[in-house]
């Protein structure tokens, strides 16, 4: 599967899923951020108690809200891949939910490729930080290959947090 650079993005706010997602689609359509629906899928997180969703194809969808809806459709949400004309890979985004009701926070997870890796600072100030500002967030760290941290969304948020309390990351917004 190879290496990912992800960056984490913790909500102020529990969001209402369905309703987040169809507005924040709206706003990534405005920064040519798109559904890769040709090879992308979407990638079922596992809910609290252990139940799993087998991945769709996104390229079985019609339409962009039909995707949104299957993954509102799960209480564990989970991640979508997308494309940008400036990102030689398809990247993701994990929709996180840690009580199984609300949405909470979102993973960027961007290929770590050579061609990534030159442009990083690129990806990240056009790309990461421009989808943070549409967002009301409580704090962004991020890794974008200097760091050997990897956040897990699928632990304890808890955990996550003191995880990340003293460590430094490449984006780090708190």
């Amino acid at each position: 599967m190879g290496n990912f650079n992800t960056t984490f993005i913790l909500l102020k706010k529990n969001e209402i899923a369905r309703e987040f997602l169809f507005y924040f689609h709206e706003k990534l359509l405005k920064l040519d951020i798109s559904l890769e629906k040709e090879w992308g899928r979407i990638i079922f997180n596992d809910k609290r108690n252990d139940d799993e969703k087998e991945p769709f194809e996104l390229k079985n969808f019609k339409t962009d809200e039909e995707i949104i809806d299957s993954l509102c459709s799960w209480e564990g949400l989970g991640l979508l891949s997308y494309k940008h004309i400036n990102i030689e890979f398809p990247f993701y985004i994990n929709y996180i939910s840690w009580d199984d009701t609300y949405l909470q926070g979102i993973e960027i997870s961007f290929k770590g490729s050579a061609e990534n890796y030159t442009n990083r600072d690129r990806i990240k100030n056009n790309v990461i930080l421009k989808i943070a500002e549409r967002v009301n967030f409580q704090l962004i760290v991020g890794s974008m290959g200097n760091s050997e941290d990897d956040f897990r969304a699928n632990l304890d948020l808890v955990y996550n947090l003191e995880y990340i309390k003293d460590k430094k990351f490449d984006i780090d917004i708190r």
